[in-house]
């Protein structure tokens, strides 16, 4: 029995020692780890691959970094290191689309600097002409060492970064349509002419504008509301590039015309030729064919001029003395009384209360010392 457990015990032990090994490989560390900032790009814009290590028991005090990429695509421009692995020395070469980077750590210090955060940074440039997708940067460390030379075992030692490229953006400001919703513009629109009049009537109160920019740019109006009749009113209109570098401004003087002035409300026509109106001694010479007519024979009616609206005489039916009265109207010429919207104007109205006022005024100052003197 005895036998059987130290048979066991021994097969145990040599069980864990043989996975030792094993899960010392397993937990290998982490060294570096990879990013690209930004992760979409345009033409002509800069690109960082950052490098960062972590923190590990074992510091690694000399490496190499391999980049490959689409150098049709992309422009290696420089490296930029931390004060860490300034302390030592890295040596970076890039031919046909890869880069390697040699780091050994600077020997007189008598041990490793440890490293931490980002540690490197690899300058890229998108090309000016580079279609729009993604492109791929694959990116290694190998050769990693401690401080005696021995070989450090590390895991994620390769990763593969995507960049987006992306449609540059344009920087043209300029706007390639300007339409108001009334009148038009003057001189005609031309995306090159940056002052206009726009002449809108007295019953427009506000001009709203279809506009279009060039490029994906974006349009601002200042205003749409005018001032009153007869005023002018300035209106900028601001495009803006889609890159938000550039802007352009164009200005519109919108002229509104001012309203009718209202008319008279009394006028005096004129004679049927053309000429003045009637003289005293015509008027007279009226009112005297209008008295022979009351006295004459073969009427008992009585007939006085009329007035007219529109320049048309009315009178009382008659025989004779109608004509008369008729002949005599036609060589005084007609007065007209123009009543507008059918009521009294308001001046008139005025002056009638002003007498009526006075009149009362009047009888009350003769009155009330009468009244006195019979109490």
């Amino acid at each position: 029995m005895e036998k059987k457990l130290c048979l066991a015990a021994a097969f145990t032990c040599f069980f864990l020692m043989r996975l030792l090994p094993a899960s010392a490989a397993a937990a290998s560390p982490t060294y570096f780890s990879y990013s690209l900032d930004p992760v979409s790009a345009s033409g002509e814009e800069l690109v960082r691959l950052n490098v960062t290590a972590y923190k590990t028991e074992e510091t690694a005090a000399g490496f190499r970094l391999k980049i490959h990429y689409d150098e049709d695509k992309l422009d290696f421009i420089s490296t930029e290191t931390s004060g860490a692995v300034k302390s030592g020395t890295m040596q970076t070469s890039a031919d046909s689309g890869l880069i390697s980077s040699v780091y050994v750590c600077n020997t007189e210090n008598g041990s490793a600097p440890r490293l931490s955060g980002t540690i490197a940074s690899f300058l890229f440039q998108v090309a000016a002409d580079a279609p729009t997708g993604n492109t791929a940067l694959t990116v290694s460390a190998d050769q990693i060492c401690d401080y005696d030379g021995d070989s450090l075992e590390a895991d994620n030692t390769e990763a593969k970064l995507n960049l987006k490229i992306q449609r540059s953006l344009s920087s043209e400001a300029r706007l390639t349509e300007l339409t108001p919703s009334a009148g038009s513009l003057e001189p005609e629109f031309a995306p090159s002419v940056r002052n206009y009049i726009l002449k809108v009537g007295s019953d427009v109160g506000s001009v709203d504008f279809q506009t279009g920019a060039a490029g994906g740019g974006s349009v601002r109006v200042s205003r749409k509301t005018l001032n009153g009749a007869g005023k002018e009113t300035q209106i900028a209109v601001t495009v803006t590039s889609e890159d938000r570098t550039q802007n352009a401004q164009y200005l519109i003087t919108v002229e509104r015309a001012a309203k009718d002035a209202a008319g008279s409300s009394i006028t005096e026509g004129k004679a049927a030729g053309g000429g003045p109106g009637p003289s005293r001694e015509t008027e007279s010479a009226a009112r005297e064919a209008s008295g022979g007519n009351r006295s004459g024979p073969g009427s008992g009616s009585k007939s006085s001029p009329g007035f007219a609206a529109g320049g048309a005489g009315e009178s009382a039916s008659g025989s004779g003395g109608d004509t008369r009265q008729s002949e005599a109207l036609q060589a005084a010429g007609d007065r007209t009384l123009i009543l507008v919207g059918d009521r009294m104007p308001t001046f008139l109205t005025g002056m009638l209360l002003a007498v009526l006022c006075a009149l009362v005024g009047i009888l009350l100052s003769l009155w009330l010392p009468i009244r006195r003197k019979q109490d």
